[in-house]
């Protein structure tokens, strides 16, 4: 029995006379990070791409990628970041059927006129005026199947972006995710 109020004793910090060393406790600045920094959008593409095809959610569907030769950065945090791109390309594959999507992304200007940029067309996708309506309204009032296009366009503009969606015939569905810049190249 004393064994088991020594460690509760040490366990719940409420230990008698006996002054202990204090114990390291977890911090959410690990998990969290920062809420903007510097990161590399490219690196973030890839890595939501082999997580959706490790868990089989892009299974059969191809997707092209398009990067440019020199690192893209932006200032945003790679947490969100990262569940805006596994949203909106877990939202191309729901409704690229037997079509394909294609990831494009834009380094942002040397003078931090245009920011970084990236866009996801999915060839196949369809939106009504009505859904798209919705989609930039609230996140309750779309229905299920573009119910992740509305939080993606939440989380973007949380980080300073903005999402834009533009519906076409040949095209099929393109979203356009603007980045905050990662500031000025040069002068």
């Amino acid at each position: 029995m004393s064994a088991a109020r020594d460690w509760v004793d040490r366990t719940s910090g409420e230990a008698g006379a006996a002054p202990q060393a204090a114990s390291p406790r977890a911090s959410l600045a690990s998990v969290e990070g920062p809420d903007s920094q510097q990161v590399d959008v490219a690196a973030l593409m890839g890595e939501a791409l082999e997580l959706l095809e490790a868990a089989r959610r892009i299974h059969g569907i191809e997707v092209k990628l398009e990067l440019p030769e020199e690192t893209v950065l932006a200032r945003t945090g790679a947490r969100r970041t990262r569940q805006v791109l596994l949203l909106l390309l877990s939202h191309a594959a729901d409704h690229a059927g037997e079509g394909s999507v294609r990831l494009v992304l834009d380094a942002p200007d040397d003078f931090g006129d245009e920011p970084p940029r990236f866009q996801v067309v999915t060839s196949r996708a369809r939106l009504s005026a009505r859904e798209l309506q919705a989609v930039f309204l609230s996140p309750m009032l779309v229905g299920p199947a573009h119910r992740r296009l509305a939080r993606a366009r939440e989380l973007v503009e949380s980080v300073g972006g903005t999402l834009g969606v533009e519906r076409g015939d040949c095209e099929g569905l393109t979203v356009t995710v603007e980045l905050p810049a990662p500031g000025l190249a040069c002068w």
